[in-house]
């Protein structure tokens, strides 16, 4: 190791050595941390060339504290190493929004969404990882821009390759603030190394490295205990004691000032031309060759970069762009300008360069006053970089608009707040409302900053309370009012308030409908018949046909997605077209690029295909959102506030599925959230999925808890209803499992509510569970007369079917009838199996083995019997595969469900069953 320590000129970090080498020959993720100056950019060639070494396609990205205002510069440097025709095979919308961000192409109308360019990152990554092994270094992370962070973090975390195909390296400062999404998101096992100070013989071989053999041991040691030993700081030491002619002839050390004033002296040794080539480069962050000739005169241009390299500041490097030595180079070049120079440097820049963005930036970098030409040019400056989908640079721009606005510039700080918002970073949207709210004097200009602290608010108590401030504000017949009450209703029903909901609902309709503002409009209809039906009042049906005849006439045409999420969300469960429009609504936001719209038509598609007992579709539909990034661009508006869709979805799915203890810590995180506490809305759905969850797992106690704080919360908002679920009757079943008989006729009683709003399998679930307590209290044929009624309607679910199905055996058995009991609940069982519901499959077997027969093979597949037979005879696995032309994993998942359906344990208990002979069905 140590040889080839010396071979790549890398001293004294032999462990940091060791972890890279491992690194690349077996994959993985590592992050290196250090001090300026300590190594990290001498450890990212090192692990280049050990890449390289072991084949490994290398992705360097190298930002510089200049870039960090270039939105996608990162991206734009690894996607720049790829083979031309990387992203060939990228969907469409994800292949444009990656060449808008890249400036490659110009925006076509409108925005790119925020996740397209993520994903786009994702799926270049996972197809380059597929063709040959990569090596992905990322250097000085704290400089990398948020768009490349946010895009890279995204790609990494969602990246689904072969062990050892990608090897990811990540050298950062030691800040707990930056990047850390991005190291989050790197996969375990993740090595984390910190590089120390360098050892004092290890400073002396660096320095006979770089600056040759008369750096004897005994001169190194002085500089290495005045560089502290970093490696960076001793090399400007030894090259200030090499320049100062009285440090040459006494081998005196001087005493080191900061690594930033010894820069600033090989930067100040530089000639006046080189120092200004070179402040160009490291105002504009990239500056290539081609640029700086619109700039600099061709031959003065190239004696200053001879100057700068002869120095070892600066070179040209890949692309004909000229790159520093080291990124603190870049710094010390800035930070030696005088303020003057600074701005000069900005105007050439802003004046030569050709991208519009960028030209901004710089233009407001000159200016010492307002200036409405110069905030013009940053509010389209704005307007471009959004439709690159780099959301947060737009609000910079704007706030930069803002600032230079003659007038204070209120209109550009909403919209950069908003901006914010909409890119998720609501630390700079708060920061930015804050510096322009005094601004507003006006009542609808006020009611328009209320407005923001809504979207804002930390909890929805306090997003009411500011609503409430804001609506006497809003002037009547304005789009601020309407989109006020709007948010309101929202708020409201959150909060459990029906009545004040439904009021805001229909009178932001009706407002929103006269000013022709048809997206609020639509928002508000849905609040509309969300209410009605929670609450179980007006027409939900004629509401919905409002949406319908909204959809045929709104110009421009509203969303596709939102209006099938609609469609489906609300469809009752009878409804055959439900799945195909919430499907066709999420190809079409897949099509359209309109990736923030897929988390609300991906909890619909799921919550219908659990309605319709439909399970191992819910799980690919789960899985299927998780691969799109659906729940990354979870929906932040208050119609969805405070919530976790994707914790909903897999509550819904595994519960059903049978991975209760992931179902139940999935809802049980959702209960605890403050956020989601204090939402009624939101609370009671976790707390019936709870319900659910523990009542599959036959813990009838533990499935009462928060069931009964449901009913409480029923009882004291009126709600009838929510989303369909039956929660009642997981109530009443543990409720008449623990003997709590009051409390099966209180569920009853919702179940009844339920049904007089509108849905009918609330109407069968109440006679099942009716018929429960009367043959409970003892009326044994009268609940077998109810049950065999419901079971022969067939009018439920499947599961809901095979639910009433279960207790007509509980109650067969009850009442003595042995052999109507098996067969009952056998049917049941062979029902909850089919559906994919373990859980209640095996409930089901375990009433039929309380009966006392002996088990049949009725529920057995021929496959499974057959298996049986050979078991039961004394064959071993291995034989049974072979008799049977199947694999041994085969025959032992055959096993695994033939000792569930028989009631047995073992293969001795199996045995013992079939030689004294199953009865046939």
């Amino acid at each position: 190791m140590s040889d080839l320590a010396a071979e790549l000129g890398f001293f004294g970090r032999e462990d940091a050595l060791h972890a890279v080498t491992d690194l690349m020959e077996s994959g993985g993720s590592a992050v290196a941390t250090g001090d300026p100056g300590a190594g990290k950019s001498s450890l990212m060639r090192v692990a280049a060339r050990l890449a390289q070494g072991r084949g490994r396609r290398v992705l360097s990205v190298t930002p510089t504290q200049f870039e960090q205002g270039l939105p996608f510069a990162g991206l734009a440097e690894l996607v720049g190493q790829c083979p031309e025709d990387a992203d060939s095979d990228l969907p469409g919308p994800q292949r444009r929004a990656l060449a808008v961000a890249l400036h490659r192409a110009e925006p076509a109308g409108g925005e790119v969404d925020a996740l397209a360019v993520p994903l786009a990152a994702r799926g270049l990554l996972t197809r380059l990882c597929e063709t040959e092994p990569i090596a992905l270094l990322v250097d000085d992370l704290q400089w990398l821009d948020e768009a490349s962070l946010g895009s890279l973090g995204f790609a990494l975390r969602g990246l689904a390759v072969e062990p050892g195909r990608l090897s990811v390296l990540v050298a950062t400062r030691p800040d707990p603030y930056s990047g850390t999404d991005l190291i989050r998101s790197l996969a375990e096992p993740r090595r984390e190394f910190v590089l120390p100070p360098l050892a004092d013989d290890a400073v002396g071989q660096v320095l006979r490295d770089r600056l040759g053999p008369r750096w004897t041991p005994p001169l190194a040691a002085g500089v290495a205990r005045a560089s502290g030993g970093n490696a960076l700081l001793a090399l400007e030491i030894a090259r200030a004691m090499e320049a100062g002619p009285a440090h040459r002839r006494s081998g005196v050390v001087p005493v080191p000032p900061s690594l930033a004033d010894l820069l600033r002296e090989r930067v100040e040794r530089l000639p006046r031309d080189a120092r200004e080539v070179l402040l160009l480069a490291s105002a504009a962050g990239r500056l290539t060759m081609a640029q700086a000739l619109g700039i600099v005169e061709g031959a003065r241009l190239r004696e200053a970069l001879e100057d700068a390299a002869d120095e070892e500041v600066a070179s040209v490097g890949a692309g004909s762009a000229i790159v520093f030595t080291h990124p603190l180079m870049a710094s010390a070049v800035y930070d030696a300008a005088t303020p003057g120079e600074r701005r000069r440097a900005h105007r050439k820049l802003a004046e030569a360069l050709q991208d519009p963005v960028e030209r901004a930036r710089h233009r407001s970098r000159t200016v010492t006053a307002p200036d409405e030409a110069v905030a013009a040019e940053l509010e389209r400056a704005a307007e471009i970089s959004r439709g690159r989908g780099a959301q947060r640079l737009a609000g910079e721009l704007l706030e930069g608009a803002a600032l230079t606005t003659p007038d204070g510039g209120l209109d550009r700080w909403l919209r950069a707040v908003d901006v914010y918002g909409d890119a998720g970073d609501e630390m700079a949207a708060r920061a930015a409302l804050d510096k322009g709210s005094a601004l507003a004097t006006l009542p609808e200009e006020q009611a328009q900053v209320l407005a923001r602290r809504v979207r804002l608010a930390g909890d929805v108590a306090t997003a009411r309370s500011l609503a409430e401030q804001a609506l006497p504000l809003a002037p009547p017949g304005t789009a601020i009012r309407a989109g006020i009450m709007s948010v309101l209703a929202a708020l409201c029903r959150l909060q459990g308030d029906g009545t004040r909901a439904l009021e805001m609902a229909r009178t932001a309709a009706a407002e929103a409908a006269a000013l022709e503002q048809w997206e609020t409009q639509l928002a508000a209809l849905s609040e509309q018949v969300s209410i009605e039906r929670h609450w179980g009042v007006g027409q939900p049906e004629q509401t919905l046909r409002e949406i319908e005849s909204l959809a045929e006439r709104a110009e421009p045409p509203l969303s596709a997605s939102w209006l099938a999420f609609i469609r489906g969300f609300f469809a009752d469960r009878d409804d055959q077209e439900a799945e195909r429009r919430v499907r066709d609504g999420i190809a079409w936001a897949v099509d359209a690029g309109r990736y923030g719209e897929l988390s609300l038509l991906y909890v619909a598609l799921v919550l219908i295909l659990i309605r319709s007992s439909k399970v191992d579709d819910a799980r690919a539909a789960l899985d299927e959102a998780a691969r799109t990034g659906a729940w990354t661009a979870a929906s932040r508006d208050w119609s969805a506030a405070y919530t976790s869709q994707e914790a909903m979805a897999r509550v819904l799915v595994d519960g059903y599925s049978g991975n209760l203890d992931v179902a139940r810590e999935w809802a049980r995180r959702a209960v605890a959230e403050p956020r989601i506490r204090e939402s009624t809305y939101w609370r009671g759905g976790f707390l019936a999925q709870l319900g659910f969850v523990e009542t599959s797992a036959r813990d009838w106690q533990a499935a009462l808890e928060p069931l009964r704080e449901l009913a409480g919360i029923f009882a004291s908002t009126r709600m009838v209803d929510m989303e369909a679920l039956l929660w009642a009757v997981d109530y009443a079943d543990a409720a008449l499992q623990t003997g709590a008989m009051p409390e099966a006729d209180a569920a009853i009683a919702v179940l009844r509510h339920q049904a007089a709003a509108g849905r009918p399998e609330a109407a069968v679930a109440a006679d099942r569970c009716e018929a429960l307590v009367r043959a409970a209290r003892g009326d044994v044929d009268d609940a077998l007369t109810r049950l065999r009624a419901i079971v022969e309607t067939g009018a439920e679910c499947p599961f809901e079917a095979a639910r009433s199905r279960l207790a007509l055996g509980q109650v067969y058995r009850r009442a003595g009838y042995k052999g109507l009991a098996g067969e009952t609940l056998n049917a049941a069982a062979t029902t909850f199996e089919e559906l994919g519901i373990p859980r209640w499959a095996e409930r089901a077997r375990l009433e039929a083995g309380r009966i006392g027969l002996r088990p049949t093979t009725s529920g057995l597949t021929e496959t499974e019997r057959r298996v049986a037979e050979l078991v039961g005879a004394g064959h071993s696995n291995q034989e049974t595969a072979a008799e049977l032309f199947m694999s041994v994993k085969t025959v032992e998942a055959n096993l695994t469900r033939i000792y569930r359906k028989l009631s047995v344990r073992s293969r001795t208990e199996l045995a013992n069953l079939m030689t004294a002979g199953v009865p046939e069905p």
